[in-house]
């Protein structure tokens, strides 16, 4: 049994499977020192490097703004930009996918929830990406609230899908307090 497979709750044990992103999970556990979350200060990059073509590391600010302080080489390119750091949602997407991914990052900030999704993780015109993705809470205090989020997305491109495949990715959360 990895650490990963001891604290994920049930709902969400085996639901991911990359490597990649059960280790980004262990290390944001590793940083929370009896917190619900851990601060962006506690995230050291040199620390992930293997990671960081696929991690994003996101400020939030209220209502509703995201504001990417880090994103690996591998998240800028699917959106077309060498960098995005300072970026918004609003910035790199359309309004409809900017309201989206809004709506599935909110409980994260909002409620403290950690948020995997399995399946289609990006589609563009004539391209669609499947995989998986984690979204975790970071916090400035022990307690909150939450001031950004740490994440991952790990996916493949493929450029023809049947009907059926072409639906939302999978997803589950469960919040940061339910881990040990």
């Amino acid at each position: 049994m990895t650490a990963t497979a001891g604290k994920l709750p049930g709902q969400v044990s085996g639901f991911l499977e990359e490597p990649q992103s059960l280790q980004l999970f262990d290390y944001w556990c590793s940083k929370r020192s009896g917190r619900i979350a851990p601060s962006r200060q506690d995230i050291d990059p040199s620390e992930i490097f293997q990671l960081l073509p696929l991690v994003y590391l996101v400020d939030f600010e209220k209502p509703d703004i995201f504001r990417y302080r880090l994103a690996g080489t591998d998240i800028a390119e699917t959106f077309g930009h060498g960098n995005l750091k300072g970026l918004t949602l609003r910035d790199i997407l359309s309004e409809q996918g900017r309201q989206f991914v809004t709506a599935r990052w909110l409980p994260v900030v909002m409620e403290g929830r950690v948020v995997c999704m399995k399946g289609q993780v990006y589609n563009s015109a004539n391209r669609f990406a499947f995989g998986e993705r984690i979204l975790l809470p970071l916090a400035e205090t022990p307690k909150g609230p939450m001031t950004g989020l740490l994440g991952m997305t790990v996916s493949k491109w493929v450029d023809r899908i049947g009907p059926m495949e072409r639906r939302n990715s999978d997803m589950k959360t469960f919040l940061a307090t339910e881990i040990p």
